[in-house]
């Protein structure tokens, strides 16, 4: 039963989780790396870190810290942070090292077995791939703060935290080792590294679910919020995931609540959740919230254990590069309003309305003219933010929440509602995670649902993977729904046209009907060479259309089977698109059943 606790009890109860775990969980291998954290001036924002490391051989030892945090597709100068920098040998002599890469470390350490580092980490961003400190608290982003042997990750680890006076709590997900006072371990540097730690004196409240146990960190959530209300929600959320998965994939699980900053990161048995926590005060903050926390705790499932396989093993060199995070990111999505529409914490029609909102959001933005969900999963690294430039770019979470969408639905009338994309996860987790231990590539991934829906899926496929329109009335249908389209003026003049960049050319992949486009006759692979003399970008077409009204002219120099030619288009009017989904008067029995089936409660 979920209930709210005090600060006392929650105090207790988080001790006794730890005190109580099997210790073998918690036991220490030999030749483990030993990290000690302290904080002996929080104002200065400067955490101290020293890494006892034995076991070793050779005249020197490289050391390496992280450029990326999993989960946060950004290249991270984590390193500009360490300073101070110091190497010794057992008996405290010191060793010499220079710094040999931006992120690397050389120490000669002369055959000796046993090397002592220490180093500063300044904390000063508040966010869930960044280290903070201050006064009230400390949040510790592990790729940012432990530095590694290179090429030793399989290393075991241990952790020792030195609270500053006055500070009682500690929320990870790393295993406290039994008999020792705030010390915890992992079985390796990857899973040390995929367990943030959120030290002060949080709030904590605590639920169960099939045994096992779920804590729940609070920082800056006003007294005005029920406790008991977002215990209970939690654990229905976690309930009805473990009803879509059939598994609950860990031992216990850390929610990381942290009412300030914006972002959250996902990991395997914890979350990392920054947000604004007065929101949660109103209930469409806090409907929000559940969303957001709901992303982050299927991912669990659906990249921590279900992923492409280039995401992992990880380099934590570079970027590690896939065409599928609107798998990984936008099927979390899909999923985080659907479990929750399955725990009876949201209504179908609710979830139906932010389907159509996300839809309207989307055709409405130029950058869905320009590039595709798999082109937008595979540039993320280099850009400033997912779907950052709405002209020219979009979000691989939107568009991949509606191609799960698309691909549920699908899979439902192919199969007469036997099979759905719930069977595709299940079947991706016990194939791939559970029995080869290893990701996914492209092909296994569209192998699993076109095993499920027994026929091709090649259009949802090539929706993923150009810039096609997408006839959306047809998907819902499948439900039993219909899809609304109004239209009003908009700045600015259209053209109709779809490209995508190929090999930093930009291809024409279609055009839309009665468009611009089409009648000026521009088909399907011309190559778009100009615009108005202007070599060819989707700026550069974006901000044309954006300056020009209807009945005005474009010149387009175009490439077509190896000859050029000069194209003068008519433009058209820009329209704001609103779409809505609503139930049709007189579904089909398959309609209706794969509507109730697809947008069931199971509570």
């Amino acid at each position: 039963m979920a209930v709210t606790l005090s600060r006392r009890t929650a105090c207790v109860l988080f001790v006794c989780l730890i005190v109580l775990a099997p210790s073998a969980f918690g036991q220490i291998r030999a030749g483990a790396m030993a990290y000690t954290v302290s904080m002996p001036q929080p104002s200065t924002h400067l955490f101290h870190v020293t890494l006892r490391a034995e076991g070793l051989a050779g005249e020197f030892q490289d050391v390496k810290m992280p450029a990326w945090h999993p989960g946060y597709y950004r290249m991270i100068d984590y390193a500009k942070n360490l300073s101070n920098f110091r190497a010794q040998d057992a008996a405290g002599r010191a060793l010499p090292w220079e710094k040999v890469t931006k992120n690397t470390w050389r120490v000669v350490s002369g055959g000796s077995p046993t090397m002592v580092l220490s180093y500063d980490i300044i904390g000063t961003v508040t966010f869930s791939a960044q280290n903070f400190l201050d006064e009230s608290r400390a949040f510790v982003a592990p790729t940012g703060m432990f530095v590694h042997l290179a090429g030793q990750l399989g290393r075991a680890a241990t952790v020792t935290i030195q609270l500053p006076p006055g500070w009682a709590r500690i929320a990870t997900g790393l295993d406290p080792v039994p008999g020792r006072a705030s010390t915890f371990s992992a079985p390796d540097v990857d899973t040390l590294y995929d367990c943030p730690i959120l030290m002060g004196n949080q709030e904590t409240l605590a639920f169960d679910v099939q045994g096992r146990a779920h804590t729940v960190a609070l920082e800056n959530i006003p007294a005005s919020v029920d406790r008991r209300r977002m215990t209970a929600d939690l654990k229905k959320m976690v309930e009805s995931a473990a009803a879509l998965m059939g598994d609950l994939p860990y031992r216990r699980y850390a929610f990381l609540m942290m009412g300030k900053g914006n972002g959250g990161i996902e990991h395997a048995n914890s979350s990392a959740n920054s947000f604004n926590g007065s929101s949660l005060a109103d209930e469409a903050g806090y409907r929000r919230w559940l969303s957001f926390i709901c992303h982050e705790y299927f991912h669990a499932y659906n990249v921590k254990r279900i992923r492409p396989i280039a995401l992992g093993p990880f380099d934590y060199d570079t970027e590690n590069l896939t065409d599928m995070l609107w798998v990984s990111e936008g099927l979390s999505v899909y999923y985080q309003d659907l479990i929750l529409v399955r725990a009876g914490l949201q209504s179908a029609d609710e979830y139906l309305g932010k389907m159509a909102a996300a839809i309207s959001k989307f055709e409405n933005a130029p950058g869905h003219h320009y590039q595709s969900a798999a082109d937008s999963s595979m540039t993320t690294w280099g850009t400033s933010g997912v779907g950052n430039d709405r002209n020219t770019t979009i979000s691989y979470y939107d568009n991949g929440a509606m191609l799960g969408a698309m691909l549920d639905l699908e899979i439902r009338r192919a199969s007469a509602d036997r099979q759905s994309l719930d069977d595709v996860m299940r079947a991706l987790y016990r194939t791939y995670y559970q029995q080869k231990k290893r990701g996914f590539t492209d092909a296994e991934f569209r192998q699993a649902c076109e095993s499920a829906a027994g026929a091709s899926l090649a259009d949802v496929f090539d929706f993923a993977s150009t810039t096609r329109d997408v006839d959306y009335a047809r998907y819902f249908a499948l439900a039993g729904l219909d899809v609304a389209v109004t239209s009003e003026d908009a700045p600015g003049s259209s053209l109709g046209l779809n490209v995508q960049t190929r090999d930093g050319k930009l291809i024409v992949v279609g055009s839309s009907a009665g468009s611009p486009a089409e009648r000026a006759g521009i088909m399907a692979q011309d190559q778009i060479l100009a615009v108005d003399g202007v070599a060819a970008t989707p700026k550069a077409i974006t901000d044309a259309l954006s300056v020009r009204k209807p009945g005005d002219t474009l010149r387009l120099k175009i490439g077509r089977r190896g000859a050029e030619q000069e194209l003068s288009v008519t433009l058209g009017k820009n329209v704001k698109q609103t779409f809505e989904i609503r139930r049709a008067a007189a579904p089909t029995p398959l309609q209706r059943t794969i509507l109730e089936d697809w947008l069931r409660s199971v509570r």
